[in-house]
């Protein structure tokens, strides 16, 4: 029995050397690929170009002036359009604190532009006014990107999606390194 006993801890000891130089060996390689994290290593990381992170559908009611002086409304336009918010992601900053591991993202204004005013659902109140399409969709323009940019609802939806995109992105790099993320 006591043969049997020595060949049980001879196994445990040769299995425990040989995870130890494995760990070993693994640790050791691991940690000569940590790469340095800077601000421009997390620009790189997240050249997307520019982002959209929220799309707004719109339905709206624009009025068309006699002149440019905006006092007397000459007839009103009905319009659907499409209206994104987002930013060019070369446009984001990091400040990283390496002492403290921790990279604060700085995130520009978010832009609201309108992308796309159907044509096909343009509709003139009163029908009988004579309104050039190029009036119309400059009116129509300007209306939902008024209030598109007004709505906060948009920008905020605009703000998280943003934020979570820029965490899945990074957060893979920063993570294993033991920084931590967090937005200005």
């Amino acid at each position: 029995m006591n043969k049997n006993l020595f060949r049980i801890v001879l196994i445990i000891g040769i299995v425990a050397i040989a995870v130890s130089a494995i760990y070993r060996f693994v640790f050791q390689n691991s940690s000569q690929k940590v790469s340095i994290i800077t601000s421009s290593t997390l620009t790189k990381a997240i050249d997307i170009s520019e982002l959209s992170t929220a799309e707004f559908r719109y339905r709206g009611i624009a009025d068309i002036y006699t002149d440019d002086t905006r006092e007397k409304v000459r007839c009103k336009i009905c319009y659907n359009a499409a209206v994104k918010a987002g930013i060019d992601m070369k446009d984001v900053g990091f400040d990283v604190d390496p002492d403290k591991k921790v990279v604060t993202v700085v995130l520009p204004e978010i832009e609201v532009k309108v992308n796309i005013i159907d044509e096909d659902s343009m509709k003139i109140l009163p029908s009988n006014t004579d309104v050039s399409v190029a009036e119309m969709l400059k009116y129509s323009k300007e209306d939902a990107e008024k209030e598109a940019t007004e709505s906060g609802e948009l920008k905020a939806v605009a703000r998280e999606n943003l934020e979570a995109t820029i965490k899945g992105l990074l957060l893979p790099i920063l993570k294993p390194q033991g920084y931590t993320l967090v937005f200005k």
